[in-house]
């Protein structure tokens, strides 16, 4: 996707060409936010029960709401600051940063997955990742999984350690409250998909044991 050309009678070497280039390298930094609104509010677009909410409404919120893209992963509310939107819609996407006004236009074509953002300083290409992991079914055996959003507190295994049932595998705080998540028969650590301070959703990954043969 070309970059728009210079005003007449500025180069990159100006005032002038300076300043566009900053306003498109932050439009380039912004496409993955703009993204995350504009799904969003397909979202809610497309909702068929209780489409007043916004997307992944809670009455109580433990976990600010993120979208998961390959090339980024994008916390869209709240919103960083100094970054104000002027509108959001499944096509179109106004920002405010720092004072100037960024334009969106988002596009998604069927059969394929990606998410494409046209903005002043170009086009920027993403490739949004489920929410949530495969079916359990599709898990590896012997995985176990974060039952809610959360964040980790302490990990207490390493790979290759040999954990007995019940053991404490890691600890995770959600809703105010600690979580020990046990093993659930006993066996050997053959990896852990988390460390201390990450954030997980409902269904991730968090380690997985190999469970021994009797």
């Amino acid at each position: 996707h070309p970059s728009p050309a210079p005003p007449p009678g500025t180069t990159a070497g100006t005032a002038g060409g300076v300043a566009a280039g900053a306003v498109a390298e932050a439009g380039h930094r912004l496409a993955a936010l703009a993204a995350a609104l504009a799904l969003a509010a397909a979202n809610r677009r497309d909702a068929r029960v209780l489409a007043g909410l916004p997307a992944g409404w809670r009455n109580v919120r433990s976990q600010p709401r993120r979208a998961r893209f390959a090339e980024a992963d994008v916390v869209y509310d709240p919103l960083p600051d100094p970054i104000t939107v002027l509108g959001a819609g499944p096509d179109t996407v106004v920002l405010e940063h720092g004072g100037v006004r960024h334009t969106f236009d988002i596009a998604r074509y069927d059969g394929d997955p990606k998410v494409y953002v046209d903005h002043a300083g170009g086009c920027a290409v993403l490739t949004p990742l489920p929410r949530l992991p495969e079916p359990v079914e599709h898990v590896a055996p012997g995985s176990l999984l974060a039952l809610m959003p959360g964040t980790v507190l302490r990990v207490e295994v390493a790979a290759g350690d040999r954990v007995a049932k019940g053991q404490a595998v890691l600890v995770l705080e959600a809703m105010k409250m600690e979580h020990r998540v046990t093993a659930p028969a006993a066996g050997v650590v053959s990896g852990v998909h988390v460390e201390k301070g990450r954030q997980v959703e409902a269904g991730a990954v968090l380690a997985i044991i190999q469970e021994e043969s009797t």
